[in-house]
């Protein structure tokens, strides 16, 4: 089976880079978008078949949960998994969030994207019920992990 393609959409680089890195060193392919609009461009272009959309949901121009929409109306059952930093009540407060799909709380260990990544992929549909909300601790240098891994 030809390994998955996985679109990473965050505004900040050192997340993206991460991200994408922890994805590359599990198998997945990684196209990544430097915000929103990057994101829904590559989405329109039909250039690349995602299996996978992990999404920052607060970023300039068009957050995650407009881009998420989006996806629902063209690409649907194309999976999203939103990452962010903020808290819930804060997403919750300004329309950020859409509860069916996960959510990933940073900062988190690469072990963890690794699982809820597997665990969107899985879900049918890719929306979830609930909140995929995880406690996670951070190593004091995460890159830690990614070198193991």
């Amino acid at each position: 089976m030809p390994p998955r393609t996985i679109l990473v959409v965050d505004d900040e680089e050192i997340v993206r880079a991460l991200v994408a890195r922890a994805l590359r060193s599990a198998g997945y392919r990684v196209e990544e978008a430097t915000d929103g609009r990057a994101g829904l461009a590559l989405l329109e272009s039909g250039s690349v078949s995602f299996d996978l959309v992990v999404c920052d949901l607060v970023m300039p121009a068009l957050n995650g949960r407009d881009l998420a929409r989006w996806i629902t109306r063209h690409r649907p059952g194309l999976p999203v998994l939103f990452i962010s930093g903020y808290p819930l009540p804060y997403l919750q407060a300004h329309d950020l969030h859409d509860p069916t799909f996960p959510l990933l709380r940073k900062p988190f260990l690469p072990s963890r994207l690794l699982e809820s990544v597997e665990e969107a992929l899985a879900a049918p549909g890719g929306r979830k019920d609930q909140i995929s909300q995880f406690d996670m601790t951070i190593p004091s240098d995460p890159s830690d992990e990614l070198r193991r891994g």
